[in-house]
Protein backbone atom coordinates (compact mmCIF):
# COMPACT_ATOMS: atom_id res chain seq x y z
CA UNK A 1 0.00 0.00 0.00
CA UNK A 2 1.38 3.42 -0.96
CA UNK A 3 2.16 5.85 1.84
CA UNK A 4 -0.39 8.67 2.13
CA UNK A 5 0.61 12.23 2.94
CA UNK A 6 -1.63 14.73 4.74
CA UNK A 7 -1.12 18.37 5.68
CA UNK A 8 -2.57 17.75 9.14
CA UNK A 9 -3.41 14.65 11.13
CA UNK A 10 -7.02 15.79 11.37
CA UNK A 11 -7.28 15.53 7.57
CA UNK A 12 -6.48 11.82 7.91
CA UNK A 13 -9.23 11.36 10.50
CA UNK A 14 -11.76 13.31 8.44
CA UNK A 15 -10.97 11.11 5.42
CA UNK A 16 -11.31 8.00 7.59
CA UNK A 17 -14.88 8.91 8.63
CA UNK A 18 -15.95 10.48 5.35
CA UNK A 19 -18.90 8.66 3.93
CA UNK A 20 -22.54 9.18 4.66
CA UNK A 21 -22.85 6.08 6.85
CA UNK A 22 -19.44 5.69 8.49
CA UNK A 23 -20.12 7.74 11.66
CA UNK A 24 -23.40 5.86 12.11
CA UNK A 25 -21.66 2.51 11.60
CA UNK A 26 -19.00 3.43 14.18
CA UNK A 27 -21.52 4.62 16.75
CA UNK A 28 -23.81 1.64 16.20
CA UNK A 29 -21.01 -0.90 16.59
CA UNK A 30 -19.82 1.06 19.62
CA UNK A 31 -23.08 0.17 21.35
CA UNK A 32 -22.75 -3.55 20.57
CA UNK A 33 -21.16 -5.81 17.95
CA UNK A 34 -23.57 -6.67 15.15
CA UNK A 35 -23.98 -8.95 12.19
CA UNK A 36 -24.42 -7.30 8.78
CA UNK A 37 -28.21 -7.64 8.73
CA UNK A 38 -28.51 -6.46 12.34
CA UNK A 39 -26.48 -3.37 11.53
CA UNK A 40 -28.64 -2.59 8.53
CA UNK A 41 -31.88 -3.13 10.51
CA UNK A 42 -30.56 -0.94 13.34
CA UNK A 43 -30.03 1.91 10.88
CA UNK A 44 -33.45 1.34 9.32
CA UNK A 45 -35.08 1.47 12.75
CA UNK A 46 -33.06 4.53 13.76
CA UNK A 47 -33.26 6.62 10.59
CA UNK A 48 -36.18 5.16 8.71
CA UNK A 49 -33.71 4.36 5.93
CA UNK A 50 -30.59 2.27 5.60
CA UNK A 51 -27.65 2.15 3.22
CA UNK A 52 -27.88 -0.15 0.25
CA UNK A 53 -26.17 -3.47 0.99
CA UNK A 54 -23.37 -2.63 -1.44
CA UNK A 55 -22.74 0.77 0.20
CA UNK A 56 -22.78 -0.69 3.71
CA UNK A 57 -20.41 -3.45 2.63
CA UNK A 58 -18.01 -0.97 0.99
CA UNK A 59 -17.97 1.36 3.98
CA UNK A 60 -17.50 -1.54 6.43
CA UNK A 61 -14.54 -2.79 4.39
CA UNK A 62 -13.01 0.70 4.32
CA UNK A 63 -13.37 0.88 8.11
CA UNK A 64 -11.77 -2.57 8.39
CA UNK A 65 -8.88 -1.41 6.18
CA UNK A 66 -8.43 1.62 8.46
CA UNK A 67 -8.45 -0.70 11.51
CA UNK A 68 -11.57 0.96 12.96
CA UNK A 69 -13.81 -2.11 12.62
CA UNK A 70 -12.91 -5.76 12.90
CA UNK A 71 -14.69 -8.63 11.21
CA UNK A 72 -14.91 -11.88 13.12
CA UNK A 73 -15.81 -14.92 11.04
CA UNK A 74 -17.20 -17.81 13.08
CA UNK A 75 -16.96 -21.24 11.48
CA UNK A 76 -20.58 -22.20 11.84
CA UNK A 77 -23.40 -23.38 9.65
CA UNK A 78 -24.91 -21.13 8.49
CA UNK A 79 -21.89 -18.80 8.30
CA UNK A 80 -21.75 -16.17 11.01
CA UNK A 81 -19.82 -12.90 10.69
CA UNK A 82 -19.84 -10.25 13.41
CA UNK A 83 -18.55 -6.69 13.13
CA UNK A 84 -17.23 -4.78 16.12
CA UNK A 85 -15.05 -1.80 16.92
CA UNK A 86 -11.33 -2.17 17.46
CA UNK A 87 -9.61 -0.24 20.25
CA UNK A 88 -8.87 2.45 17.64
CA UNK A 89 -12.54 2.46 16.65
CA UNK A 90 -13.64 2.95 20.26
CA UNK A 91 -11.33 5.95 20.55
CA UNK A 92 -12.69 7.33 17.29
CA UNK A 93 -16.27 6.93 18.52
CA UNK A 94 -15.43 9.07 21.57
CA UNK A 95 -14.07 11.73 19.22
CA UNK A 96 -17.23 11.62 17.06
CA UNK A 97 -19.34 12.09 20.19
CA UNK A 98 -17.20 15.06 21.23
CA UNK A 99 -17.66 16.55 17.77
CA UNK A 100 -21.44 16.09 18.02
CA UNK A 101 -21.49 17.68 21.49
CA UNK A 102 -19.43 20.61 20.20
CA UNK A 103 -21.84 21.06 17.29
CA UNK A 104 -24.79 20.99 19.70
CA UNK A 105 -23.09 23.61 21.89
CA UNK A 106 -22.77 26.05 18.98
CA UNK A 107 -26.08 25.19 17.32
CA UNK A 108 -28.24 28.15 16.38
CA UNK A 109 -31.38 28.51 14.30
CA UNK A 110 -29.43 28.12 11.03
CA UNK A 111 -28.70 24.43 11.62
CA UNK A 112 -30.74 21.42 12.70
CA UNK A 113 -29.67 18.00 13.96
CA UNK A 114 -32.14 15.15 13.68
CA UNK A 115 -30.59 13.19 16.56
CA UNK A 116 -28.66 14.23 19.67
CA UNK A 117 -25.26 13.02 20.84
CA UNK A 118 -27.10 11.13 23.59
CA UNK A 119 -28.29 8.69 20.91
CA UNK A 120 -24.67 8.12 19.84
CA UNK A 121 -23.80 7.27 23.44
CA UNK A 122 -26.75 4.93 23.83
CA UNK A 123 -28.20 7.17 26.55
CA UNK A 124 -31.36 8.08 24.69
CA UNK A 125 -33.77 6.37 22.38
CA UNK A 126 -33.49 7.60 18.81
CA UNK A 127 -36.36 10.01 18.38
CA UNK A 128 -36.11 12.58 15.67
CA UNK A 129 -35.99 16.09 17.02
CA UNK A 130 -38.65 18.23 15.43
CA UNK A 131 -37.63 21.03 13.12
CA UNK A 132 -38.57 24.53 14.26
CA UNK A 133 -40.34 25.15 10.95
CA UNK A 134 -42.58 22.12 11.48
CA UNK A 135 -40.91 19.83 8.92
Amino acid sequence: MAKQSYFLGCNYVVEMVSGKWKPSIICSLGLAPKRFGELRRYMMDLYGTAPAEKVLSQQLHQLIDDQIVERTDYSAVPPKVVYSLTARGKRLKKLLIQMAEFAESIQDDTVHFEYSSAVMKGEAKAVRQSNSDGS
